[in-house]
């Protein structure tokens, strides 16, 4: 069973809107509403190949029970704490004719120390029946810095792989706890090391930096439409076919779901790559959020280009 934790779920709200400008009234010509949050998004992903997990956090309010009643229509398990405050909101407005992607955040509602004792209570009896774990998102306001840390130590000494997609200094104390798979926010790479990360060599530098702390993997971003993987029998490229791609919005977490996934299933690391890419790109392809079907993924990683550059 795969474990999948959000301490700051969202609701998205994903308006499309032709020809967006900021300063007018326009007409949506779409509107999409899904719970959210990476790691929620990773279950959702999941879920559509046909593999079950359980989706872990903080929630609160109307949007938390949206949230909720949303997974359990999609058959997810969840073991989320609840929360006087509100779930925030995330509103994301696609301009279809210029392809320009806009996003906005909320902070998160507060979480007491006594919803954070009771969640870790949880999280530490849920890491005696999964086999792997993805930590994922923002940390909400209340919630020590240093949490993933612990997060994923208490993970990675009882044997599971734990992969972890953040940002900032959630990041950073992440890998301090021993994770499997890293996926790393360049831009917030660049200004922490102080790299500009804008060659093939800058990225593998600073990857190879993780890998001194002892990260096996380490993935980021590649020019817009590709993703560097850092693991221990090399250093790969992976690319999908820039034409196809609708929105990006998305593309990360399903990346990330499709990792989870090849690890779970044993996939050799260009497999594993392969099929991650699949995954992404398969989320690309469309505006609504996630994959189609396991079988579609594995049509679209036929569509992905791996390249060994080290």
């Amino acid at each position: 069973m795969i474990l999948t934790v959000t301490l700051n779920p969202a609701v998205d709200e994903e308006y499309v809107v032709p020809e967006f400008r900021p300063g007018g009234w326009f007409r949506a010509s779409q509107v999409n509403r899904s719970p959210g949050g990476k790691g929620i998004n990773v279950s959702i992903i999941l879920k559509q190949m046909g593999v079950d997990s359980v989706a872990m956090g903080f929630l609160g309010g109307y949007n938390g029970g949206y949230i909720r009643d949303q997974l359990a229509k999609l058959g997810i398990s969840t073991s989320f704490v609840h929360l006087r405050g509100e779930t925030r909101t995330t509103t994301y407005v696609v301009d279809e004719i210029g392809r320009v992607e806009t996003g906005i955040v909320e902070a998160g509602p507060y979480v007491p120390e006594s919803a954070l004792a009771r969640f870790l209570k949880a999280y530490y009896r849920m890491l005696g029946r999964c086999s792997s774990v993805m930590i994922g998102g923002s940390l909400p306001p209340g919630v020590p810095q240093d949490i993933y840390r612990d997060l994923v130590h208490m993970a990675s000494v009882r044997g599971k792989d734990v992969f972890v997609d953040a940002s900032s200094g959630a990041l950073l104390s992440a890998v301090d706890g021993g994770p499997k798979v890293v996926k790393v926010d360049h831009r917030f790479m660049s200004m922490v090391m102080d790299v500009p990360l804008l060659s093939l060599d800058n990225l593998k530098s600073v990857a190879a930096k993780l890998h001194d702390e002892g990260v096996p993997w380490v993935v980021t971003s590649y020019r817009g439409y590709g993703d560097l993987f850092s693991t221990p029998e090399g250093v790969y490229i992976g690319e999908v076919p820039k034409s196809r791609v609708v929105s990006l919005f998305g593309a990360g977490d399903a990346l990330m779901a499709g990792l989870v996934l090849a690890f779970q299933e044993g996939m050799g690391t260009e497999d594993s790559i392969r099929f991650a890419m699949g995954c992404a790109l398969e989320d690309s392809l469309h505006l609504e959020k996630g994959v189609q079907s396991r079988e579609a993924v594995d049509e679209a990683a036929r569509n992905v280009k791996v390249t060994r550059v080290g």
